[in-house]
């Protein structure tokens, strides 16, 4: 299987970005939860990042296009957009004493959490202690969700050394069987 970041670099969505994957994950025939999250120290990072658990689909012959969730984080004007489904500004990365309040004994937390049902995808997205709900969107059967890092330009420093502690997880939600009528009336 080709990798999203193989690509990804054609997508106007992900233009001027340098991409990096931390893993994927094939979407069962089940309901599951599952997210991606990592941590940063904004003095440790270039100005503009990305980050995302998206996936290719083939539609209209062949040609793929990319679903899923990314958002930009402008890190010098604390502001968190919308990257892929044209949502525009989703909020602002909030700290009493600003960026300066994120160490590397307090990273800056970016997550994804996913709740997958039938075809349907539905997102939270968490920048530090904050959550945001974004729209759900139908997705086919089987599907591969890649995990995207990203950073505008060029930048000279190791990824692994900025994006820290990188965890891409899954499990599986409770299955609601439904009860017989007589045992709902006793």
């Amino acid at each position: 299987m080709e990798s999203l970041i193989a690509t990804a670099a054609a997508d106007p969505a992900f233009s001027g970005f340098q991409l990096q994957s931390y893993g994927s994950l094939v979407l069962p025939d089940h309901p599951i939860r599952f997210g991606f999250q990592v941590d940063i120290v904004p003095d440790n990072c270039p100005t503009s990042i990305l980050f995302g658990l998206v996936s290719r689909d083939p539609v209209n012959g062949g040609h793929a296009k990319t679903k899923g969730f990314a958002v930009r984080v402008d890190l010098e004007m604390r502001e968190v957009w919308d990257a892929l489904n044209s949502s525009g500004l989703v909020g602002w990365v909030e700290h009493p004493k600003g960026l300066a309040g994120f160490t590397d004994e307090e990273p800056l937390l970016l997550g994804w959490e996913i709740e997958y049902h039938g075809n349907a995808l539905i997102p939270k997205l968490v920048v530090a202690d904050q959550q945001w709900l974004y729209p759900a969107i139908q997705c086919p059967h089987p599907i591969v969700m890649e995990t995207l890092i990203g950073w505008e330009g060029e930048w000279d420093r190791d990824p692994r050394v900025t994006f820290l502690h990188p965890a891409l997880w899954r499990e599986q939600l409770p299955m609601h069987s439904a009860q017989q009528p007589e045992a709902m009336a006793a």
